[in-house]
């Protein structure tokens, strides 16, 4: 048996859909499915704990602690791991990097930043402005997310509490070596906005996470662009996939990814584009992208069902209403009156569902 999972978060809205009714393989699969109604997603500090079936009580970690994981390292017990974003420092303000670092200056910053190392602070390499920090100490600390200090002078932002004089040290050392790099003198003398600040944020500490390959029977690959999905899902003994060849927004490879799908025994595909395509208020692209779902996506992996054992779970979560999820089994296929759209979110008769839970279900193995 193919246990699969497709997540696609706001695929449903009740004030702007997108989803055209019709669409044959979705229309295929609210058929031949069991059909539930998802619970809301309501903020918590791991929403990605979701996405593997985890209660997200079980996987609470900061974006730090995930950085440091999706990057491959593993630092001592008893350290704080920090997401140490790439960044510009103009005229005292924070600023994004504009246009981002190519592939040739992150390896040069990162080759110049490895420096500032000392015995308690270590650079872990990432790729564009995405890095990681280790203090191999604890304490009480204060920091800001880069998100939030954007466009604000940097000393109302600096980090407060332990570890306060060695982490300023840390942020003003890389601004004054990365900005005598010839990289930002031409970036400069381009009209660009330098790459010279090293900013820590989000830190914490790394907290046991189970192990979902063996509470649940066997392995499974999650297929996401989410550094933060890749980091949790290394902790919880999964693989995540170098995803390169993905793509983004119209320009995601559904094709590609239904066949890594189906290279699997047990996965997990999460696209986040409907999400992006809603914050930006793109509901043309967002109708598009679902049309192409359908098509280059679920359509190949039905065709297999036809072959071969499958189970797939379709999600489409929001966090401003219920959402809608089909769990299709290709040895039992179910015969569901209700249509996977809009229509049925309010629908009572449906059995509702968290996430977490018809995640679990779906990718557990089940014992002979």
């Amino acid at each position: 048996m193919r246990r699969l999972v497709v997540v696609v978060p706001e695929l449903l809205s009740l004030d702007e859909p997108v989803l055209d009714r019709g669409l044959p393989s979705i229309s295929l699969l609210a058929e031949r499915s069991i059909l539930y109604r998802l619970a809301q997603l309501e903020p918590v500090e791991t929403p990605e704990a979701r996405l593997l079936g985890l209660r997200p009580s079980e996987a609470e970690l900061r974006q730090g602690p995930l950085t440091i994981s999706a990057l491959g390292a593993d630092p001592p017990p008893r350290s704080l791991h920090f997401h140490l974003s790439l960044a510009s420092l103009y005229e005292d303000v924070i600023r994004q990097p504009e246009p981002g670092p190519g592939e040739e200056e992150v390896r040069t910053i990162v080759e110049v930043a490895t420096k500032l190392n000392t015995r308690l602070l270590t650079l872990v390499a990432g790729s564009g402005v995405d890095h990681g920090l280790v203090w191999e100490a604890l304490g009480d600390l204060e920091t800001d997310p880069i998100s939030s200090v954007v466009g604000c002078p940097i000393h109302e932002h600096l980090p407060r509490g332990d570890g306060e004089p060695m982490l300023r040290q840390y942020i003003d050392d890389s601004v004054n070596l990365l900005g005598e790099l010839d990289l930002n003198r031409r970036r400069i003398d381009e009209g660009q906005m330098p790459l010279n600040l090293l900013w820590p944020w989000g830190h914490g500490e790394r907290g046991p996470i189970p192990n979902l390959a063996l509470r649940r029977g066997g392995p499974a690959t999650v297929i996401s662009s989410s550094l933060r999905l890749a980091g949790l899902t290394r902790l919880a003994g999964y693989r995540h996939l170098d995803v390169a060849w993905l793509g983004s927004g119209l320009q995601t490879r559904l094709r590609e990814a239904a066949a890594r799908l189906l290279d699997e025994s047990n996965a997990v595909l999460v696209l986040h584009s409907l999400e992006t395509f809603r914050a930006a208020g793109e509901l043309d692209e967002a109708a598009y992208f679902a049309r192409q779902l359908d098509s280059e996506l679920l359509a190949p992996v039905l065709a297999q069902a036809a072959d071969e054992p499958v189970r797939l779970l379709f999600a489409a979560p929001s966090s401003n209403h219920d959402g809608l999820a089909v769990q299709f089994d290709s040895k039992s296929p179910g015969d569901s009156i209700y249509p996977f759209d809009e229509r049925s979110i309010d629908e009572e008769r449906l059995p509702r569902i968290d996430l977490e839970s018809v995640i679990a279900a779906t990718l557990t193995v089940e014992t002979e």
